[in-house]
């Protein structure tokens, strides 16, 4: 199961996306990550309103990120 966590306010590179997920603590936890393409094509996770990051999506513009969590 995906526990999702509110999309970041602002744009940011792949590398800060890393970061945001890695530091973020939101809810009570703080075990964040970046989603994985299958994450990202999921339901779930597009039930949330989400950013444009996952892992190994390496563009060269700027986009939000929207951290999740296994639960």
């Amino acid at each position: 199961m995906l526990e999702v966590a509110p999309r970041s306010k602002n744009y940011m590179t792949y590398e800060e996306a890393i970061l945001y997920c890695q530091f973020l603590e939101y809810n009570g936890h703080r075990d964040w990550r970046m989603p994985t393409r299958d994450e990202y094509s999921s339901n779930a996770y597009h039930d949330a309103r989400v950013g444009d990051w996952y892992i190994d999506r390496t563009v060269c513009y700027a986009s939000w990120v929207t951290p999740v969590r296994d639960v």
